[in-house]
């Protein structure tokens, strides 16, 4: 990748993760940092000494993730299947992955630590977490052990301060950072994406009139604040929240934003599918009923097999979209935004931290060291959908590709960071159940809906 590519998109990341760690507020005391560890060596053979004395063994440890490797559905449960499978043969180290749901393993953890009970040694953790994190001591100080690895010198330093808590402690290891767009089938515009949220409106009548939805998305579950519901608050000026980690939505601009949903919903240009749980709204884009969605750079680990416009079938597993692209059929585009707005994709990360008491730190540390070289960052990258954090893992020419370079075009023009909300995961839910609410009941007021929502969460801070 061009070296000039690569610092525009690392400035841009070190905005966004400044965003994301500047929530503090009365936050409790910081776990105290953790020791260096030393770095993993053989055993020493036996000596006269007692053999309480003898280094110990590293592992088995167990981790958590949202990736079944005992059942693999898709690239990302693939990927950690090898991963694990490679780990034990190349370094002896055997880890037991315990499977979480993917909308409930930050808070998961975090209420196992505060019980005292049982937590795993190592646990992915989602980066815009770090704040709240940090206020609960629910994870170590890892300052020493990142800042003394040998990847240190290669990982990207702006990657790194998505897990850097508001005191300049590293409470996580990056493993890739992802962003949001739209996609969408070429023949349903063929005059390109629309520019605006105004443009898109007419293109929606058109659409409708053919016998096709204009657009599906996730709109409901807190999933669904961090893809479209963001893009569009902050694609006509509003925030989530403010620099002192409260909730800020109530304004004019989210007023806007949540009138343009209601339009989708109201005039049918969007699936009443949308608004359920889980993801059946991805359906109507892989069958081509609806014109565009609403995406994440990993969402091609998912859409397969999807059908065109014209009948053609693309069924090649997480490699289906990029065919499609390549055929011309599919396209991304920037995140809608309001006329005169500027677009915005929310950036987050997918990280490893160890849990406040982890049983078995130094193998933990064995467990992320084992993926912190180019090739194996470019694998966990390629495999969950998002980019790499080792400047050294962007020369792999997987990231060459068509798919990758929109991603990364993305990103480096829209790139914005997750509001630093200190209970991010209560407000993130109650910001998509309000909005829901909004459209399913029209005769609501949609600033009093909003500042009542925020209200509750800022008083439960």
């Amino acid at each position: 990748m061009n070296r000039s590519r690569l610092s525009t998109l690392f400035g841009l990341l070190v905005v966004c993760a400044m965003i994301l760690s500047a929530c503090g507020g009365s936050a409790t005391e910081a776990p105290a940092a953790e020791s260096e560890a030393p770095a993993a060596t053989e055993a020493p053979a036996a000596t006269e000494e007692p053999a309480a004395t003898e280094a110990p063994a590293l592992g088995p440890i167990t981790v958590w993730t949202k990736f079944n490797d005992a059942s693999p559905q898709n690239a990302q449960d693939e990927w950690l299947k090898a991963m694990l499978a490679s780990l034990k043969t190349d370094t002896g180290l055997e880890a037991t992955n315990v499977v979480q749901p993917h909308d409930q393993i930050n808070a998961k953890l975090n209420l196992a630590v505060q019980a005292g009970g049982d937590v795993p040694d190592v646990s992915y953790m989602d980066s815009q977490f770090v704040g709240n994190f940090y206020q609960n001591g629910t994870v170590m100080d890892l300052t020493d052990y990142v800042k003394s690895a040998p990847w240190y010198g290669d990982i990207n330093q702006a990657a790194l301060a998505m897990c850097t808590g508001p005191d300049g402690k590293i409470y996580c290891v990056p493993a890739n950072t992802t962003n949001r767009m739209m996609y969408y089938w070429t023949s349903d515009f063929p005059n390109g994406f629309p520019a605006d949220t105004d443009a898109f409106l007419v293109e929606t009548a058109r659409l409708k009139a053919e016998g096709k939805y204009a657009i599906t998305f996730k709109g409901s579950e807190a999933f669904a604040s961090d893809v479209l519901y963001f893009q569009l608050v902050r694609g006509f000026g509003g925030r989530y929240g403010d620099e002192n980690g409260k909730v800020a939505w109530a304004t004019p601009e989210t007023v806007k934003a949540v009138e343009f949903i209601r339009t989708l919903f109201a005039e049918g240009y969007a699936p009443e599918v949308d608004l359920a749980a889980g993801f059946d709204f991805e359906n109507p884009y892989k069958d081509a009923s609806a014109a565009s969605l609403s995406a994440g750079s990993w969402s091609y680990v998912f859409l397969n097999p999807i059908t065109a416009p014209d009948g053609t079938v693309f069924d090649n597993g997480a490699a289906s979209v990029e065919e499609a692209m390549k055929a011309g059929q599919l396209a991304v585009a920037p995140p809608l935004a309001a006329p005169g707005g500027k677009a915005a994709t929310s950036v987050n990360g997918s990280a490893w931290a160890i849990p406040t008491g982890s049983k078995n730190v130094e193998a933990a540390q064995a467990f992320i060291n084992y993926q912190m070289d180019a090739k194996r960052n470019a694998d966990f990258a390629v495999g969950y959908g998002g980019l790499p954090v080792l400047n050294s893992a962007f020369e792999d020419p997987r990231f060459s590709s068509v798919y990758w370079q929109a991603v990364i075009k993305n990103l480096n023009d829209n790139g914005a960071g997750s509001d630093p909300i200190v209970n991010f995961d209560q407000a993130m839910t109650k910001f998509a159940d309000t909005v829901v609410k909004l459209i399913q009941d029209p005769s609501l007021d949609i600033m009093t809906e909003l500042q009542a929502a925020q209200d509750e969460v800022n008083a439960s801070q």
